[in-house]
């Protein structure tokens, strides 16, 4: 069964390609520079040139004798300049994928969206589920947020059309391999002591490796037009509770400030406008200070997904930062 993986050479793509090969399943990567498929080498996968947002050709290509699709294909951003990209991807590029995959007759499309999707829960009391959808989406620290709900739309959309289409929401991804930092920083900055501040609100962490492996799952038991929230329960940590469970796995142990965030935001705007490198910008401050809670019940109820202990993932980011040379920055 040929396999289609889009983001592969992502930090979850790859985690999701090195699971369909150790089924040796014949996958076929999309990827959009020699940088990228230099990530995917001795993996096995077959190299296919082309962009989510580019060549509808190069699309075509990518999926001539495809029979399943992983559409992990995504950016993340939270700046008034990562607008026309969020909304170029992650909504234009899944109606593209989609669009092509029809056309192509593709027999199953997971699609990976977020549980950014479902919006902040009211309280860390109560974790969300998938009958959950993001509301007050205009607001400009949602826009990544929103971005993925309105490309979840698409992918529902597809669905109730007659594309076989089965949607996931990982939870906030950490765990070894993540080499852009896009979920791992701040545990690295944590470690380095540039993170030295929490603010109310919290995160549903989960490893990165359960999520490759809920993939699989939801791509062999998931119903098509439903969603699948993919955490670790055990995740759903205040960032106060984050930063003193990195603290007592590693041994490391950095003293931070606790404040609204309506004084750190104004603060990390100014300093992201004069290039200081303070590691988070207000948009994304102000996004991350809610409850961002989310529960896998329905997961592990209908696809049999699991996860591994928190200490555990946690650990393993680490010791995976300090090998790769985080204090090297």
């Amino acid at each position: 069964m040929r396999t289609l993986v889009t983001g592969a050479s992502g930090y979850l793509g790859i985690e999701v390609v090195r699971r369909l090969r150790e089924r040796d399943r014949a996958v076929r990567a999309l990827v959009r520079s020699d940088a990228a498929a230099a990530r995917l080498d001795g993996m096995g996968v077959e190299i296919a040139r082309g962009d989510v947002t580019g060549d509808p050709d190069q699309l075509a290509r990518a999926l001539d004798g495809v029979e399943r699709v992983f559409h992990l294909a995504g950016v993340v951003g939270h700046r008034r300049r990562d607008e026309a990209r969020l909304e170029a991807v992650n909504v234009g590029g899944v109606r593209r994928m989609l669009d092509a995959a029809r056309r192509a007759g593709v027999g199953r499309v997971v699609f990976t969206s977020s549980v950014a999707a479902m919006g902040p829960a009211p309280s860390p009391d109560l974790p969300l589920d998938e009958e959950a959808w993001l509301t007050d989406a205009g607001r400009p620290e949602y826009r990544y947020a929103r971005s993925k709900l309105e490309g979840e739309r698409v992918a529902l959309a597809a669905a109730a059309a007659g594309l076989d289409v089965v949607i996931v929401n990982p939870g906030f991804v950490i765990g070894p391999g993540d080499v852009n930092r896009v979920s791992s920083w701040p545990v690295e900055e944590y470690l380095r002591g540039r993170l030295r501040f929490t603010v109310d609100g919290g995160l549903s962490y989960v490893d990165a490796r359960d999520v490759a492996a809920g993939h699989l799952l939801a791509e062999e038991h998931g119903q098509s037009g439903r969603r699948y929230i993919l955490t670790n329960d055990e995740g759903n940590l205040s960032y106060r509770e984050f930063f003193a469970r990195v603290a007592q796995v590693t041994g490391t142990r950095r003293r931070t400030v606790h404040a609204p965030v309506g004084v750190l935001a104004p603060l990390a705007k100014i300093a992201d406008v004069l290039h200081l490198g303070v590691p988070i910008d207000d948009q994304e401050l102000r996004s991350s200070a809610h409850w961002w809670y989310t529960t896998a019940a329905r997961a592990r109820a209908e696809l049999g997904f699991t996860t591994r202990p928190i200490d555990e993932t946690i650990a393993d980011t680490a010791a995976w930062l300090t090998a790769d040379g985080y204090r090297r920055h």
